[in-house]
């Protein structure tokens, strides 16, 4: 069990540090802006959806 814990760890720690290597090597500011954009809207749209739903059941049971 430590032992697939520690190999998941280490994958999640190379796939990180190989995002980082990628964001360090992206020169133009136009890209890096627009990456930010899109994961803050996909997070917003996670929120969005997920309080509608919780709306929505609260409803349902009342």
């Amino acid at each position: 069990m430590k032992e697939a814990m520690k190999e998941s760890m280490a994958e999640v720690k190379n796939e990180l540090k190989s995002k980082l290597v990628y964001w360090n090597n992206l020169k133009s500011r136009k890209i890096k802006a627009a990456a930010i954009v899109v994961c803050l809207g996909i997070i917003a749209l996670k929120i969005f959806t997920t309080v509608l739903t919780f709306d929505w059941l609260t409803g349902l049971f009342s």
